[in-house]
Parts: C-alpha cells; sequence; structure tokens
C-alpha cells in the first residue's frame, strides 16, 4: 500500500514537471498545441510512442480530460502556468525575468502579464536589480509560497483519483513512460537550442537530486560501492551542477584531502550524454578553482573523462590502474595549461 501511494505522489509531480520540456500553453497563447504530456496506454500496460498523428491527438485528449485547459489546473487554485512560476521560484529562489522566460519556454509579453497577475494576488515580488535597473528579479513570497503547497495539495488528490482506477503494474508503467518521454523531449530541446543548461554552484535544495544522480551513475553504472561516492564530511568541498529548470543533469565537485585538491565525482546523466554537457562543467568548475588562487588539481578520471580533460591541458601522471572493473587514469590540470587551452579555444 505504501509503494501505491509513494509511486502516486512521483506521478502527481511528473505531471505538472513534465510540461516544462515542450512549448508551453497558456490561455492567452494562440497555438492549442504548446502544452505537453505524451502517453499512449496499450491494452496489456505497456506504453509506446506511435506516429505523431496518433501522439498529437493523444495528446490534446489528455490536455482535455487532465483539464489542464482550465484555470483551476488540477484543482489546484493555479493556472498550469502560475503552478509552474511559483515552483521554479519556490526552487530556484530570487530569479531574473530573462531566465524565469527561458526555462519556462514562455514569451517575455506574456510572462510579463502572468507575474503581473500574481504580483496583484501578493504571491510574488517583482524588483530591479540594483547593479542594473534593466533587469528584473522576481521572488516568492510565503502567500505564493502557501498558495502552491496548498495546489499541490489539491492536484495530489485529483490524480490519485485517477491513478486509484488503475494497479501498481499500469501506474508504474505510466510513470516510467512519462520520465522517459520528459527526457526525449527534453533532449529534443537541448540539441535545438542549450540556452537553458545552466552550470552554477550546487544549491543546497538541490542536494538530494545531486546525490541520486551520482549514486545512479557510480553504483548502478559503474558498479562502485555506494558507501564510497560520498566525500568525507571533513574535507572543504565545492560542489557544481548542470541544471535544466528544476532538473540537474550534470554534477562534479572539488575537494581538499592532505593539502591537495582533487576533482570528481563527474557525472551526467546517462540519457542525455553527447550534448556537451560534460565539459562544459569541467570548464566552469576548473576555471572556478583556478580563480580561487588553485595552482593544480588531482584527478583519478575513467578513459571519457580523460579524454575531455585532455583538450584542457591536462597531463597524465601514470598508467591507468582498475578500479571496480574499468581503469582509472590518474592525471593533473594545472592552471596555466588550462589557461593556454582555454584562450587556444576561444581565439
Amino acid at each position: 500500500m505504501s509503494k501505491h501511494i509513494s509511486l502516486k505522489l512521483k506521478l502527481s509531480k511528473i505531471v505538472k514537471t513534465i510540461l516544462s520540456y515542450l512549448p508551453f500553453y497558456t490561455l492567452q497563447c494562440q497555438s492549442q498545441y504548446s502544452i505537453i504530456i505524451s502517453l499512449i496506454i496499450s491494452t496489456k500496460g505497456g506504453i509506446r510512442l506511435y506516429n505523431a498523428e496518433i501522439v498529437r491527438k493523444e495528446l490534446r485528449l489528455i490536455i482535455r480530460e487532465l483539464g489542464l485547459l482550465n484555470y483551476n489546473c488540477l484543482n489546484s487554485g493555479l493556472t498550469l502556468v502560475q503552478a509552474h512560476v511559483l515552483n521554479y521560484l519556490k526552487q530556484n529562489g530570487i530569479t531574473p525575468f530573462n531566465e524565469l522566460a527561458i526555462q519556462l519556454g514562455i514569451d517575455k509579453a506574456s510572462l510579463s502579464r502572468i507575474l503581473n497577475s500574481l504580483k496583484a494576488k501578493n504571491f510574488i515580488k517583482i524588483e530591479k536589480s540594483p547593479n542594473d535597473k534593466r533587469i528584473k528579479h522576481i521572488s516568492l513570497l510565503s502567500s505564493g509560497l502557501e498558495a502552491m503547497i496548498n495546489g499541490d495539495m489539491e492536484a495530489n488528490k485529483f490524480i490519485n483519483e485517477i491513478l486509484d482506477l488503475g494497479n501498481d503494474t499500469v501506474n508504474d508503467n505510466i510513470s516510467k513512460s512519462l520520465k522517459e518521454f520528459r527526457i526525449l523531449a527534453l533532449k529534443n530541446n537541448l540539441i535545438k537550442d542549450d540556452s537553458r543548461i545552466k552550470i552554477e554552484r550546487l544549491s543546497s535544495n538541490y542536494l538530494d537530486d545531486a546525490i541520486r544522480l551520482t549514486t545512479e551513475i557510480f553504483a548502478y553504472e559503474q558498479n562502485i560501492p555506494k558507501e564510497l561516492i560520498p566525500i568525507n564530511k571533513d574535507f572543504k568541498q565545492i560542489w557544481w551542477c548542470a541544471r535544466v529548470g528544476e532538473d540537474i543533469i550534470g554534477v562534479v565537485a572539488c575537494w581538499q584531502e592532505n593539502n591537495q585538491w582533487h576533482w570528481g565525482r563527474f557525472a551526467v546523466d546517462k540519457r542525455l550524454r553527447g550534448l556537451g554537457i560534460g565539459k562544459k562543467m569541467a570548464i566552469f568548475s576548473l576555471n572556478e578553482m583556478f580563480n580561487f588562487n588553485v595552482e593544480k588539481v588531482f584527478i583519478e578520471a575513467r578513459d571519457v573523462t580523460v579524454i575531455i580533460l585532455k583538450q584542457l591541458g591536462c597531463e597524465v601522471l601514470g598508467k591507468p590502474i582498475d578500479f571496480y572493473g574499468e581503469p582509472v587514469t590518474p592525471v593533473v590540470v594545472k592552471k596555466q595549461d588550462f589557461m593556454n587551452k582555454i584562450k587556444q579555444q576561444t581565439k
């Protein structure tokens, strides 16, 4: 029973967040096809994506049946787009207007109207940046947070009514397929435009997501024991991430051990590899370390990571050694070598 309830809570969260991975729908928008959610359930409980015509039709019908066209979306007391704005602010704190527009895929004129309606309800605060008056910063107020929490509870009830008509197997298939399609939609969007990928310091709000991602990759993909994954809490450490919206899709860390800085826990969601996310994280994190007057960083890297680091001026220190079935190579990246490589690549 507890597994069933947990699954339903996960599904309700997925339904509410999946819509940020394809063009947005708002009642002000003219296009009727801009909401996202794609799910076709076969008679055997399996889920498949068929041709575009069928998917398009199912999209439209699912949107209708879930009531996503209503102002009172999922009985939450909020429109779909209002819920997305509030949830993003809840996760990411004070957010520039332009970032909100890019991450949610909303044109600036529509977003301005949406924000003004939320401001009128005293859900958000809109302020000009103290450093640049042209930039607006958006933050969530306590009444907005309360509306978000209450809206989530009501939406969960609505979705649970639907899931109660299924069984664990059907609901599990729905959950997995929603996630798979969401990632496909995200990857498709990032291939066309990767401006939504933010490389930044890891916020404490996303620490659990970062741990989950590193565990999936190192423990389940590389067979490294889970107890070896966390960094010693006594070590000084810095974490970075690659983030799209409210999804952590990559992580990396540096830590100081025996007066030496080490770089590792380098992981990218396997479903989103090949988009250059790893190299962007490597450049950003190493650049920050060297700006802290660190002169060199030591790394024990898998073969694929060595390829990336060689593009950034790393020096191989020794032969590869076996580490739980796969080789790791000891390398060092020195500040001047890194800077020289970056200059060459930006000419």
